[in-house]
């Protein structure tokens, strides 16, 4: 396994470094899962969906003590990482080899070595992606490659669309899907103070494998909403929608480049 030493002098295993770098800036700086109100204390119990290389379980341990982590990651690669990199956190941890999704099943994932964190089940619209890049061409492909000024505008698509076909070029996996109440059940879980959605286009689904009787349980939803997806375009507002009627007050993460891209950050609190 390769190893990084993260800015705060951490060590971590990883598989890329690009996405070892983006995930530890998104988590560790920048905090993107605790705001609007969205918390963590002693003895809580979280669910932490789309764990990737395990850095938001490692970063939560260090914010309260006697915590509970379930972890969820589907691609055994990403997981055997993962095992490595939460091997000693300071926090009773179980972790699953699996997605969660609407209902027991065995689906095929797209695993991205180059950038890992985008590994998914619903891979997003290739068309809508360049759209978008291209839309935000300076702040979002100058600022990875600040070479790429240099590209005559009527070359851009083209430049564009090498880059992603060599980011992602996948390796097609078949894992397992179970529905989050079935953990639930399992293990005799009675709350759930914070569940972490990361599922890469795949939210969801995850959000369909909670049973009514259920809901009661969750008191936090943090989430990555991605709309840059087949029929997503309104996938933040119907989200926002639905957990609203089931009694969470609802939060949008503010404009960053993320939100350009058609991904944004919905923070749910029951009230």
């Amino acid at each position: 396994m390769k190893q990084l030493t993260l800015p705060n002098g951490e060590c971590i295993y990883y598989i890329d470094r690009m996405t070892a770098e983006y995930v530890y800036e998104e988590i560790f700086i920048e905090n993107v899962y605790l705001q609007d109100g969205i918390n963590v204390k002693d003895n809580d119990l979280i669910f932490d969906v789309g764990a990737n290389i395990g850095l938001f379980s490692r970063y939560i341990s260090q914010k309260a003590s006697n915590l509970k982590i379930f972890t969820f990651e589907p691609i055994p690669d990403i997981f055997n990482i993962l095992e490595a990199n939460l091997k000693n956190i300071n926090a009773y941890i179980k972790n699953y080899n699996i997605g969660l999704g609407d209902k027991e099943e065995k689906i095929e994932f797209f695993y991205y070595p180059k950038v890992s964190a985008d590994s998914t089940a619903v891979p997003f619209d290739w068309n809508k992606k360049i759209e978008l890049y291209l839309e935000n061409y300076e702040d979002v492909i100058c600022n990875d490659y600040p070479a790429a000024r240099n590209v005559p505008e009527s070359s851009r698509k083209g430049f564009v669309e090498k880059i992603l076909k060599y980011l992602y070029r996948s390796k097609k996996i078949i894992g397992t899907i179970r529905p989050l109440s079935d953990i639930i059940k399992e293990n005799n879980i009675d709350k759930i103070d914070l569940l972490k959605i990361d599922a890469e286009n795949y939210e969801k689904q995850v959000l369909a494998g909670i049973r009514n009787e259920d809901w009661d349980r969750i008191k936090q939803i943090s989430m990555e909403v991605h709309e840059h997806i087949k029929g997503g375009e309104n996938l933040l507002k119907e989200m926002s929608k639905s957990l609203k009627k089931r009694g969470f007050e609802i939060g949008i993460g503010k404009e960053s480049r993320e939100t350009k891209m058609g991904v944004y950050m919905l923070y749910a609190k029951k009230k």
